[in-house]
């Protein structure tokens, strides 16, 4: 064997040795995915491979970073509808739908601050606390539907709070499959 082959299969050998002696220590996105659908009947598979696979560093992320990355994009979601809230709020006439999106502008604060603290939480390899937050967060998209459900005034926030709602369900059990 040429001296060339002989590396190119120690490689290959170092790389089926580093999978085999340290399972989970990467994690794909598609089978981190599986693995959430799997354990949640809300999480949807393709959504999830579908948000996390373009994010930078997603497809070599470990399950840790691939948690941080789907609590960053909670993040950028939730910062998304609050900025859409603010330009609703900015033309809204109607009293009550001025009421709902006021509601949800202060909903989406709250949420941003609990993930804020659970990406940092994460990090830190404080589970317990990225938890409690990540928690909230889940819950933040359908507090804000539902002033719209009481008053009886149409959501121009559905798609987003939804969205909101599949992606913090992510991050949540993404955090989760870390102990």
């Amino acid at each position: 064997m040429r001296p060339s082959s002989i590396c190119i299969l120690r490689a290959v050998a170092v790389l089926l040795l580093h999978h085999h002696l340290l399972p989970g220590v990467e994690a794909s996105v598609e089978k981190a995915c599986r693995d959430a659908a799997n354990g949640s009947p809300k999480i949807n598979y393709d959504f999830c491979v579908a948000e996390l696979r373009p994010y930078p560093g997603s497809q070599v992320a470990n399950q840790k970073w691939l948690a941080v990355i789907a609590a960053s994009l909670t993040k950028d979601k939730a910062t998304s509808a609050s900025d859409k809230v603010k330009g609703l709020l900015a033309n809204a006439s109607d009293t009550k739908t001025k009421q709902c999106l006021e509601s949800c502008e202060s909903v989406y604060e709250d949420l941003l601050t609990d993930l804020k603290t659970s990406i940092l939480a994460i990090k830190k390899g404080r589970l317990g606390d990225a938890k409690t937050h990540l928690s909230a967060a889940v819950d933040a998209p359908s507090t804000c539907e539902q002033g719209f459900e009481e008053l009886t005034v149409p959501s121009p926030l559905t798609k987003e709070d939804s969205d909101l709602t599949q992606i913090s369900t992510i991050a949540l059990a993404f955090t989760n499959m870390l102990g």
